[in-house]
């Protein structure tokens, strides 16, 4: 394999600036579980807590705890189960509709940034390459020693 410790030091690099991008992205009040959340609930329609918090990978605390603050601006709101009152549901609202077409338009843009002046060529061997990580992550999620 090439120089591990150089690849691994660009892809850190790479993976904290583009993170730092997106999260620039989003100073909007939203933290980034929160319109993680709002995504999940365009994407799949309305959840209860347990749902998201395995979907997001957080815990229902701390679901329950972003969810809070969608509902007051507004965002999103929680809804009770027809068939039984003690289920709580929460789905996005037109406002968090609106916000996460926003948002989309806004990391379109920068994602385009992040791969300005790569050729055709280039993006095809990441996109080749992604795919292949992709496909390294959903096979062996654990480390070998």
């Amino acid at each position: 394999m090439v120089e591990s410790r150089e690849l691994l030091e660009l892809f850190s690099n790479v993976l904290k600036k583009m993170k730092k991008e997106w999260t620039k992205q989003l100073e909007h009040g939203i933290s980034p579980s929160q319109y993680f959340i709002l995504k999940t609930l365009e994407h799949s329609g309305s959840r209860k807590a347990t749902e998201l918090a395995e979907v997001i990978q957080m815990t229902p605390g701390a679901i329950t705890g972003a969810s809070d603050k969608l509902v007051s601006e507004g965002y999103a709101e929680r809804k009770g189960a027809k068939e039984d009152r003690r289920v709580v549901y929460l789905e996005i609202t037109d406002k968090g509709k609106k916000f996460v077409k926003f948002m989309f338009e806004k990391q379109k843009a920068v994602t385009a940034k992040f791969f300005e002046g790569l050729s055709d060529e280039d993006i095809n061997h990441l996109i080749r390459i992604y795919q292949q990580i992709s496909h390294n992550l959903d096979t062996d999620s654990t480390i070998k020693k």
